[in-house]
């Protein structure tokens, strides 16, 4: 998932995502034509267009994930990632992160970015990683034990493909003033949120994080108010240092960044569902 920087890896921009403690495991062997058995939403389309991407020969692949689908944590990344590590293993990360971002876009009509790809093949646990989405060039940030990731689903799920995605994106790449008003911002707080972890600065991660949400409501005009009144009920939650709509927005979910000894109490006062999560290895982190 991406800590901050939304809306700018398509740009060239700058992120910070981090993959998470939620894995996907696949198994396969060689069959006369594609299948998939799993609940990822358009999963056969995506591996089907992976195996193209790599040139490899029909496979019947079985997935088990603990990736919750269709709450924007990345979950067609994770499966296409998985997809990639047991057909291609030997992959360099950053190739096998493009393989799957095309692969996602052919699938789905949607021009996605390469970042959940990325953090999912080279995520670190323990960090969080500042990719330069123009060059792939990557630094690690460690992420502190303190602070625990809370995912909260807002219930409001839409398929990309039927949203305004690829039209904000059109209109950013175009200069709109209010969308690139948000990107250059966007970026800015990227920069500024890795100094306040690096500093150990909880208050102004939160603050930043209450600026990205604000921006990709007011800006970028990618929020629900449905989701901006769940931003506004964690903002007030014991524990919160900060929160915002996260992935591609029109509905998903959100993150919050809470003080991990208040987690229990925070969820209380949401009164739903929070997956609370820790950073994790991706695919290829290890790989060689």
């Amino acid at each position: 998932m991406n800590l901050i920087g939304e809306h700018v890896d398509y740009l060239g921009g700058v992120v910070l995502p981090a993959a998470v403690d939620r894995f996907t495991e696949v198994s396969g062997h060689g069959a006369g034509e594609w299948s998939i058995d799993s609940d990822v939403r358009g999963g056969l389309a995506y591996v089907r267009a992976l195996g193209e991407e790599l040139g490899v020969d029909p496979q019947a692949v079985n997935v088990r994930s603990e990736v919750p689908p269709n709450v924007g944590i990345s979950s067609s990344a994770a499966l296409l990632v998985a997809v990639a590590a047991g057909l291609k293993p030997e992959m360099d990360g950053k190739q096998a992160a493009l393989a799957c971002q095309r692969a996602e876009q052919k699938a789905t009509g949607v021009q996605v970015g390469v970042m959940d790809q990325f953090a999912s093949a080279l995520g670190r646990r323990g960090s969080a990683l500042l990719l330069d989405c123009a060059t792939l060039e990557y630094q690690v940030v460690p992420f502190p034990d303190e602070l625990a990731i809370g995912v909260i689903d807002s219930g409001e799920h839409r398929s990309l493909a039927d949203t305004p995605y690829n039209q904000r994106r059109r209109e950013a790449e175009l200069g709109d003033p209010r969308r690139r008003r948000h990107v250059d911002s966007e970026i800015a707080r990227v920069h500024a949120f890795v100094d306040a972890l690096r500093a150990r600065d909880f208050s102004r991660i939160g603050q930043l994080l209450k600026e990205s949400h604000m921006s990709l409501r007011d800006d970028f005009e990618v929020s629900t108010p449905n989701v901006d009144a769940l931003v506004e009920r964690a903002w007030a939650a014991g524990g919160c240092y900060g929160a915002r709509i996260m992935g591609a927005g029109f509905g998903g979910s959100i993150l919050a960044l809470v003080d991990r000894l208040q987690a229990e109490s925070f969820k209380s006062t949401i009164k739903q569902p929070v997956l609370f999560c820790s950073t994790a290895d991706g695919a290829y982190t290890n790989a060689g």
